[in-house]
C-alpha cells in the first residue's frame, strides 16, 4: 500500500510539474519573459505561489522546464560497470543526466523557440548546462578512482567538449530523435563520430 501511494504522489508531482511548465512557457510566448510572472504561472496552472516554489526556483526554470540535473544511481552504477569505450559511455551518461534535468514535454524544439524569444533565458539554461558537466565530471573521477588508469584534466574536458558535440548534432540532424528514440539517435551519432575521427587519425 505503501508503494502505491508513493508512486501516485510521484505521479502527480509529475503532472504538476509539467502544468506549470507548459503554464510558464505558454505564458512567455503570448505576453514575453516579463509577462510570466511566478503568480501568473501559478494561477495558470491551478496552484499557489507557495506551492510553485516546491517545482521550480523560479520562473527561468519554469519555462525552460528545468530541475536541477540528477546522477540516478542506477545510471551511475551502469557506467561504472560499462565495458564499451570511454567515449561511448560518457556520451550515454550526459544523456541519462540531460533527461534527468527536464520535466516529461519541455522539449528541445520548444526551448529553441522559447530562448530566440527571449535570449535572457540562455544565460539560465548555460546554467543548468554547467551543473549537468559537473556531474559527469563526478562520475568520470569516480570511474578512475576505481580503476588504474588516470587522465588528465585537458583530457577529461576534451571528452566532454566532443560528447556535448555529438548530442548537437543529434538535435541539428533529427529534432525530435531525442523524444522518439534517444538510444538508437545517440548510438549513431556515436558511430559517425567514430567513423569520422578514424578518418583522420
Amino acid at each position: 500500500m505503501q508503494d502505491g501511494s508513493q508512486g501516485l504522489r510521484e505521479k502527480n508531482r509529475a503532472r504538476t510539474t509539467r502544468e506549470l511548465h507548459e503554464a510558464a512557457a505558454a505564458l512567455v510566448l503570448e505576453q514575453g519573459l516579463s509577462g510570466a510572472t511566478v503568480e501568473a504561472i501559478a494561477d495558470r496552472a491551478g496552484v499557489s505561489r507557495r506551492t510553485f516554489f516546491n517545482y521550480f526556483a523560479s520562473k527561468e526554470d519554469a519555462v525552460l522546464g528545468a530541475c536541477p540535473p540528477a546522477l540516478p544511481e542506477v545510471e551511475l552504477t551502469r557506467f561504472l560497470a560499462d565495458e564499451t569505450d570511454r567515449f561511448t559511455r560518457t556520451v550515454r551518461l550526459i544523456v541519462a543526466i540531460l533527461r534527468s534535468s527536464f520535466v516529461d514535454g519541455a522539449t528541445y524544439e520548444r526551448r529553441r523557440l522559447l530562448t530566440h524569444r527571449c535570449p535572457e533565458l540562455r544565460e539560465r539554461l548555460s546554467e543548468h548546462i554547467l551543473a549537468v558537466e559537473k556531474l559527469i565530471r563526478t562520475a568520470l573521477d569516480r570511474r578512475a578512482d576505481a580503476g588504474t588508469a588516470t587522465e588528465s584534466a585537458d583530457s577529461t574536458r576534451a571528452l566532454l567538449m566532443l560528447a556535448a558535440t555529438v548530442l548537437r548534432f543529434v538535435y541539428s540532424r533529427d529534432p525530435e530523435a531525442m523524444e522518439t528514440d534517444p538510444e538508437a539517435a545517440v548510438d549513431s551519432a556515436i558511430s559517425i563520430f567514430k567513423n569520422a575521427l578514424e578518418d583522420i587519425s
